[in-house]
């Protein structure tokens, strides 16, 4: 990404984690007839899509050259990134098994309990908007611009990132240990994506993976 890209990027990064959700709480109260969930956070999903084009039409447009040219090396990415994904997801859930019986992602199970409240919305909002919004956030910003400095603080810190972001609005109902295994539980996307970004070096590489498991998933 180009320097203005980054400032712009991080800066929104910080507004829609920190105020977008409240404002948009606070207007739906103001409503006759307030949002459900499920369509409360489509928007919360619309909005964030929207401001990623906006913000990221370049780096966009760069990445879809580089696709264009490397279609075989980006199919590569995804293949293997998503057969990589469902081995370690594979192994881990075994160890959370055995580690915490019993255990229950809660982000999980809100998103799948939306789906069946409203699975047209649910599955535009997962499968469509919010991989790329996602990936240019985490593969994209932080991710792409440590690598050059260092690779192991930009797969640690990403994947960090990318898994608090999943598990925040649920901490009050964890305990340390469930919160330990929920960061474990997106260990394997976390590190997918990323390594896909490098392999396909193309942004629509982790993109592709990142819808692909949503879909599969609900």
């Amino acid at each position: 990404m180009t320097r203005q890209e980054t400032l712009a990027g991080f800066v929104y990064m910080a507004f829609q984690f920190v105020f977008l959700p409240s404002i948009l709480y606070a207007v739906n109260d103001l409503l006759k007839r307030p949002m459900q969930e499920a369509e409360l956070n489509f928007l919360y999903y619309f909005i964030n899509f929207i401001a990623m084009v906006i913000l990221f039409h370049g780096f966009l447009g760069r990445s879809a050259a580089q696709l264009k040219d490397h279609p075989l090396l980006v199919c590569e990415a995804v293949i293997l990134g998503l057969v990589a994904y469902y081995a370690m997801s594979y192994v881990t859930d075994k160890v959370i098994a055995l580690l915490l019986p019993g255990f229950s992602n809660r982000n999980n199970a809100s998103v799948l309990g939306m789906f069946g409240r409203s699975p047209f919305l649910m599955f535009l909002g997962t499968v469509i908007l919010v991989p790329p919004f996602e990936e240019c956030l985490f593969r994209g910003l932080i991710f792409r611009n440590l690598y050059s400095r260092s690779h192991w603080l930009a797969y640690v810190l990403s994947i960090a990132a990318f898994g608090l972001v999943h598990i925040l609005g649920y901490l009050g109902s964890y305990t340390p240990l469930e919160i330990l295994m929920a960061l474990l539980q997106y260990l394997p996307a976390g590190l997918c994506l990323a390594w896909s970004l490098i392999r396909g070096q193309s942004i629509f590489a982790p993109i592709f993976i990142h819808a692909a498991i949503n879909y599969i998933t609900i």
